[in-house]
């Protein structure tokens, strides 16, 4: 095996030193003298120039050794040698709210129309695709009577029918017929004046209206997606989307009640390096790797994702069925997880979780398919710097608490917050400190408000289930000069 170039261990480069002694020895064997004793000369100054060429092109084929190997390629070249596992760089991507539209039965939304929310200053997003607020996909709508007659009043809500048979003239009566009449488990009906307001239970559905002749639609409300302007992970809260910036004929207000699809931006070299490995047990034969990178690789808006199995035949210390297995995933569309769970887990397994989403089967039939969502724990932290106050610069209280939730926006589910961890990073980054005192109190209710005998200095041990949430208006800094 040769000294340089492929060696057994790895690539080995050439030096200019090195290819200047080799030039220089095999001119002094073909001149019969010793070409490295005058210095500088003619041939010195020539042997140099084009051996800084050749050690340049030694360079280069290190490098383009090192770019066919995940682990070593940055850029482009880590694009390239990821494709050879079928995995590809995610790009950018717009966060998209489903936002609840309601209009005139009929009216048209065309792609890019924009909407904003009441925000100052607003965010603005503008609809994904063409959509009808029609009845054949509403979430709530109202009815009203077009006649009050002897006859039959049929609604038919996704391939059910519910008749009511009018034998007066009274509208009243008819009115709270109709709305009687509406036995649906899966909707509320109520009386609004001299109409029916149809409400679906599940927010985040589009279902299927017919009405008969003497029966039509005042409003519909249809769930469309919209995409924020800029790219990357926008948090909103709800009901703010609420400004319609074109005038559109029949489209009247729009709000935001539902859980977006959070984007993201370019995914840099480190975090591709790190997906890689856990996208690349998509072959594996093992079933819990195979159905956590499925979901990684086909589910967007996904942050973590967490596996486990119970395969004895009681049920186990996580409550879970005797043979089944569990999901815990932040992030992604609900139903985009649960078919990226049912193709890849075996049959006869269970699922287990407090999210059930039904999936059709290949015969028409309808499977459920569970998992679980994180329950965020939420921390306030009281940090104490023990140091000379002059030492700290005027913002010390922001940069403290910015360091903090930087150092720590990676936890992820599952992981605790161990103080020891954050003490550390502080004296690294400022001068001076002789003692740092960090007590934290926490709370699954982001409203609760801790009192001081809630602040302990121990760390915040979750469970596989939880994660942990760090936000810089929970942790409170202050110096103390006393020690």
């Amino acid at each position: 095996m040769a000294n340089y170039g492929l060696t057994d261990n790895g690539f080995v480069i050439k030096r200019l030193d090195t290819i200047l002694d080799e030039i220089h020895e095999e001119l002094s064997d073909g001149f019969g003298i010793d070409t490295r004793i005058s210095k500088p000369s003619f041939l010195d100054v020539l042997v140099t120039t084009f051996a800084g060429q050749i050690a340049n092109l030694w360079e280069v084929a290190q490098d383009s050794y090192y770019a066919k190997y995940p682990s070593s390629a940055t850029g482009v070249s880590l694009d390239n040698a990821i494709q050879y596992g079928g995995i590809r760089r995610e790009r950018a991507a717009r966060t998209i709210y489903p936002l609840h539209c309601k209009g005139v039965d009929g009216t048209i939304v065309r792609m890019h129309t924009p909407v904003a929310t009441d925000t100052n200053p607003e965010t603005r997003l503008y609809a994904v695709n063409d959509f009808e607020i029609s009845r054949s996909k509403f979430n709530s709508c109202r009815l009203k009577v077009v006649a009050v007659e002897n006859a039959s009043y049929s609604i038919t809500i996704n391939g059910r029918e519910y008749i009511y048979t009018n034998n007066s003239n009274d509208k009243v009566a008819l009115i709270n017929g109709i709305a009687n009449s509406l036995n649906n488990s899966d909707f509320n009906a109520s009386i609004d004046g001299d109409g029916v307001i149809i409400t679906d239970k599940l927010s985040g559905r589009n279902s299927n209206l017919v009405l008969s002749s003497n029966l039509t639609t005042d409003y519909v409300v249809t769930i469309a997606n919209f995409e924020t302007e800029q790219y990357g992970k926008v948090q909103l809260p709800n009901n703010v989307i609420t400004k319609l910036v074109d005038n559109i004929a029949g489209f009247s207000s729009v709000t935001n009640r539902l859980k977006p699809v959070y984007g993201r931006e370019t995914q840099t070299d480190i975090e591709l390096r790190q997906a890689y490995i856990a996208k690349s047990a998509l072959r594996s034969d093992t079933m819990i790797d195979s159905v956590i990178s499925e979901i990684l690789n086909s589910v967007r808006g996904i942050e973590t994702v967490s596996g486990f199995e119970n395969d004895t035949d009681f049920i186990n210390d996580r409550q879970m069925p005797p043979h089944s297995i569990e999901f815990v995933v932040e992030g992604g569309d609900d139903s985009d997880i649960a078919n990226a769970i049912l193709r890849k887990k075996a049959g006869g397994i269970q699922t287990y979780g407090s999210v059930v989403v039904n999936v059709p089967g290949k015969y028409g039939d309808s499977i459920p398919i569970k998992f679980n969502r994180p329950t965020y724990i939420y921390v306030w932290l009281k940090i104490v710097l023990h140091c000379k106050r002059s030492s700290l610069p005027d913002n010390y209280k922001k940069m403290v608490s910015s360091l903090i939730v930087e150092n720590n926006k990676k936890i992820s589910t599952g992981k605790s917050l161990l103080i020891q961890t954050l003490i550390e990073s502080l004296y690294e980054a400022i001068p001076g400190l002789t003692y740092v005192d960090i007590q934290s109190a926490y709370s699954d209710d982001l409203s609760h408000v801790p009192n001081g005998s809630d602040y302990i200095a121990k760390n915040v041990i979750v469970n596989t289930r939880q994660k942990i949430i760090l936000g810089e208006d929970r942790i409170e800094v202050s110096c103390d000069e006393n020690l």
